[in-house]
């Protein structure tokens, strides 16, 4: 893992899906499955999380 990017769980609606904090409020969010990371996609947390909700 590189220095300053920050591996957690993602939570809620999208329980098994893990991030990356790449920069500010984007993330890089995928899944694993057997070991690969699947569904990688690139996004800006706040647009995503928080306007879900809206």
């Amino acid at each position: 893992m590189l220095p300053g990017l920050v591996l957690h769980p993602v939570t809620g609606n999208r329980k098994g899906q893990w991030a990356v904090r790449v920069s500010g409020d984007w993330r890089v969010t995928f899944r694993f499955l057997e070991g690969h990371a699947t569904d990688v996609d690139y996004e800006d947390y706040h647009r995503v999380f928080f306007h879900a909700y809206a």
